[in-house]
């Protein structure tokens, strides 16, 4: 099987089993726990996809977020722009856990020195924040999006 299938796989497994413990954590509802792993899966699988096509992690964090966003909008047919905790739920396996804790051994290692350590140490905490500050907002702005386009009126309705 080919090493690039088998790691989008991997992802979405694991996406989907992070996204239902975060749902549990979460105390949502269990009989839609179903939905939450294949939440989780879709996000991580459709992120997993765009880095493996070039795009950077907060470009393919975005796009897979928004997707999310747009099919549980487009499911629900929601006219209030409040949405459902589907879509946030299934975000939630993106974060990127791995970056946050890089950023904070390097701070870590950064104040322990005591002197300066110089300029490559300070630009890899820069470089890995900046990362993550974007990698979050594009999570969230790719989530909000959807709720911030009015639903179209059905028939019947003023």
């Amino acid at each position: 099987m080919n090493a690039l299938l088998l790691h989008t796989l991997h992802q979405t497994f694991f996406g989907g089993v992070a996204a239902a413990g975060f749902a549990v954590l979460f105390n949502c509802k269990p009989r839609n726990l179903p939905f939450y792993y294949g939440a989780g899966a879709l996000a991580l699988a459709i992120r997993t996809i765009g880095q493996q096509f070039g795009f950077s992690l907060a470009v393919a964090s975005f796009f897979a977020a928004l997707l999310l966003a747009i099919g549980d909008r487009a499911i629900r047919n929601l006219h209030t722009p409040s949405g459902s905790v589907l879509p946030l739920v299934g975000a939630i396996a993106m974060l990127p856990g791995s970056l946050a804790a890089k950023v904070f051994v390097n701070v870590f290692a950064f104040l322990r020195t005591g002197q300066s350590p110089g300029l490559p140490a300070t630009v890899l905490i820069w470089e890995d924040s900046t990362m993550l500050i974007f990698t979050l907002a594009s999570i969230g702005t790719g989530l909000a999006l959807p709720s911030l386009i009015p639903a179209a009126k059905t028939k019947g309705e003023n």
